[in-house]
């Protein structure tokens, strides 16, 4: 899976791949920019399906909480 990572120190956003049992154990995650270990993961977007491809399955729940909808969702007929 990939999870999304901001860091405290630099600001930098960046993406690991890592299992969810590693996730789960306290992976140590450093930044790449300033090899900081002072980062938080970054909920604002989620990843949904395959990566790559025309749709990135990538879901930024910024818009679905501000009463947005997820392209493709069906919902709403995006």
């Amino acid at each position: 899976m990939y999870y999304n990572f901001i860091c405290n120190k630099c600001g930098e956003a960046f993406e690991i791949q890592a299992s969810v049992s590693e996730i789960s154990k306290g992976i140590k995650i450093s930044c790449p920019k300033c090899t900081s270990n002072d980062v938080r993961r970054d909920y604002s977007t989620i990843f949904i399906g395959k990566k790559g491809g025309t749709d990135s399955g990538m879901v930024d729940l910024r818009n679905l909480s501000s009463g947005g909808c997820a392209p493709g969702c069906g919902s709403c007929g995006i």
